[in-house]
């Protein structure tokens, strides 16, 4: 098993058995306790064909750890290279930063994610109830009309869009009400990315980070995940929308960076968003009634791959937190290990007037997606005006912190931005609200 999510798939399959009384699947120790009725003991093999388009696979004595094939890592590795070397070559354009929705996240981010979702292992839940209302639609909405029978699949889709959107909105709410600051968000987004580490070494199958379960209350999982509950023609778009409490690590995450916005419109955009990514997926299997990742061999692959993506996204976003915070990050280390060009080694501080009247002024760059020079120096206690230039800066870019130094996010909306501030001694970043903007070092001494 790799999330929360398989528990319940397994619990809601093996509960429609004959004679089954009660099913307990755990993560942790992937066992799965079966209480039934005498003399209809749940044989292994028919277990075994019936989830195996699910690729489980069940035994009487506890099988072990399961072990990666040579073919799977060969695999995993070749697609991983290039997908890297994709995304160096996108990165590089910074094509998706101009999309940037604020300086908590980017929608393309919360998309991307949603894909990655729709396909993971966590998405058989959501696939699985779909697919077993199926039937059940078929006779509500039965008939020779094409459109009558995919009227379910669209409410169900519609209903899940509507909740993400609504309930996302609601998540910005509770944000707001706690007041949660740049620097407590980027603590959030630190323990999220530190989940999803945790949920990534869980689709690598490493055992201790299985016994960490992420999700809602599974009694509300097992209610939102069992058809039963569902009936009538106007079920499908409430089952659809019930589909945000299931116990899916990504959903989770996606809820987590919600809160942090402390926006109901951000919000609810960010959910939305996320949605719409599990869409086209979910939209395949509304209407082709495919399971998901029927083939094992290639979901061993695409687990290993998912789990390495997720592991690398998790850095990547600590690394962007650490620079909105201050903190040492491994921005510092590319820093040191590269040379820089004559455009960030022109002096940018020039101190004007004496005594009560002096003051020190500095000047910034903004060009596109970066912040010139890399390195400002600044007289301790002297007052201070920081003249930003805008040149077709975009996406986070936009929203300058210069944190420890300014209190406030330095919006670029203009030609030129003014901050006035009094530094103290220290060594300061100054980035994006999002941290992704290559940072400044501000020494004061």
């Amino acid at each position: 098993m790799h999330c929360g999510a398989c528990e319940v798939l397994l619990d809601k399959k093996i509960s429609k058995l004959d004679g089954v009384k009660n099913v307990k699947a755990t993560l942790s120790d992937s066992k799965v306790e079966i209480t039934y009725e005498k003399g209809h003991v749940p044989h292994i093999d028919n277990l075994n064909k019936n989830f195996s388009d699910l690729g489980y696979t069940f035994s009487e004595q506890p099988i072990g750890q399961a072990k990666v094939g040579q073919l799977e890592i060969a695999q995993a590795l070749v697609i991983g290279i290039v997908f890297i070397i994709a995304y160096i070559i996108v990165e590089d354009t910074k094509v998706f930063a101009q999309f940037s929705l604020s300086n908590e996240s980017t929608l393309p981010t919360f998309f991307v994610i949603g894909l990655i979702a729709s396909v993971s292992s966590c998405a058989a839940l959501v696939g699985g109830v779909l697919l077993s209302m199926s039937k059940q639609w078929n006779q509500l909405y039965g008939g020779k009309d094409e459109n009558k029978r995919a009227l379910p699949f669209a409410l169900f889709n519609i209903g899940r869009l509507v909740s993400f959107t609504v309930l996302g909105g609601l998540l910005g709410v509770i944000g707001s009400i706690f007041q949660i600051s740049l620097r407590m968000s980027s603590v959030f987004i630190i323990g999220v990315s530190i989940m999803m580490v945790i949920l990534a070494l869980q689709m690598l199958g490493v055992s201790w980070a299985k016994k960490i379960r992420f999700g809602f209350p599974k009694f509300l999982s097992r209610y939102a995940s069992n058809e039963q509950n569902f009936k009538g023609k106007y079920m499908p778009f409430t089952i659809g929308a019930m589909t945000f409490f299931l116990p899916c690590g990504f959903t989770l995450m996606a809820q987590t960076v919600a809160l942090t916005t402390g926006n109901f419109f951000l919000s609810a955009l960010m959910m939305l968003t996320f949605a719409l990514g599990t869409l086209p997926m979910l939209g395949f299997l509304s209407f082709s009634s495919v399971r998901l990742q029927k083939n094992t061999a290639l979901s061993g692959t695409f687990n290993l791959l998912a789990g390495l993506f997720i592991l690398l996204f998790a850095i990547f976003n600590v690394n962007a937190q650490l620079n909105v915070l201050g903190i040492v990050s491994a921005s510092d280390f590319a820093r040191s290990s590269s040379n820089e060009n004559d455009k960030q080694q022109v002096a940018s501080v020039r101190v004007v007037g004496t005594g009560s009247d002096m003051k020190q002024l500095a000047f910034i760059d903004a060009v596109g997606f970066e912040y010139f020079p890399k390195n400002i120096t600044l007289k301790a206690g002297i007052p201070t005006k920081l003249t930003v230039n805008n040149e077709n800066v975009f996406g986070c870019a936009q929203a300058m912190w210069l944190g420890g130094l300014y209190d406030e996010v330095l919006y670029l909306s203009g030609p030129e931005s003014v901050a006035e501030f009094t530094p103290q001694k220290g060594k300061y970043k100054v980035s994006c609200t999002m941290g992704m903007v290559d940072p400044i070092i501000v020494t004061v001494k």
